[in-house]
């Protein structure tokens, strides 16, 4: 299905303003540690305008490059129904440009039921090398006059085979709501996976509306937490399997 001009400068918009607001959050001071393991740290961040929690992840995948773990991770490539235990499918609804897809992300029910089955419908834009975080970060932060933020930036290597997907809601003719599934919100998010010595580094961002009825909002934080911690513990457990990839597999932005 094409896609209107007048829809697209909306997706155009939209993602523009997605970037500028995960970009910034990646690199503020106001992130507070909740969990420091040997296979990665949580931190939690308030939102003053949803009043709920942000949360940002950092972790290692072993003895795997970023294109490696990029391959392993697009939702259009053919691992991730193999290895995301929570995931009920990620189905390709629309490709919007060259580094930009709406995908449907399914997720299982979980506590027995307790939190139905639900999706987000997201537009996504993936980004690789010197389109990633060093481009962002020079077209968010040079004029916000911040040397800190600056020194930042200029210590990424925009050479260094970095991937990045930028995430955000919208909806599309293609994805109707859908009977008995709860559609769910996800608000600017990011994944960022960077070259770190022999292994790659994994960052994310996620902020997601969940609205569960008669569960105390407490219950709720301490949920999403563990549900980002599951998805990166079965991420680095295939990774460590003996596994035949094709890093030529044609995937949206990710080269």
């Amino acid at each position: 299905m094409s896609v209107p001009d007048s829809t697209l400068l909306e997706y155009d918009i939209c993602m523009e303003s997605a970037e500028r607001r995960v970009f910034h959050l990646l690199h503020s001071l106001e992130w507070q540690l909740i969990s420091d393991k040997k296979n990665g740290r949580v931190w939690k961040m308030r939102c003053n305008v949803t009043e709920n929690y942000m949360f940002r992840y950092e972790g290692i995948i072993p003895n795997r490059t970023p294109t490696e773990v990029a391959v392993i991770v697009h939702p259009e490539g053919a691992h991730r129904a193999l290895w995301d235990t929570q995931s009920a499918g990620t189905p390709l609804i629309a490709r919007i440009r060259d580094d930009t897809s709406i995908i449907r992300h399914d997720t299982k029910s979980r506590l027995m039921g307790i939190i139905s089955q639900r999706e987000a419908v997201d537009l996504c834009r993936f980004a690789t090398d010197s389109e990633t975080g060093c481009k962002n970060f020079v077209k968010i932060f040079l004029t916000m006059d911040s040397p800190l933020e600056f020194s930042l930036i200029e210590k990424n290597d925009p050479l260094s085979g970095t991937r990045s997907v930028v995430m955000v809601s919208v909806s599309h003719p293609s994805a109707p709501l859908r009977e008995g599934i709860v559609r769910v919100h996800t608000h600017p998010s990011l994944l960022l996976i960077a070259p770190s010595g022999s292994d790659t580094k994994v960052t994310s961002i996620i902020q997601a509306e969940m609205h569960l009825m008669g569960i105390p909002p407490s219950v709720v934080d301490n949920f999403l937490p563990k549900g980002i911690i599951n998805f990166f513990d079965d991420l680095r457990a295939y990774t460590a399997k003996d596994l035949k990839l094709d890093l030529n597999e044609p995937l949206t932005g990710w080269i």
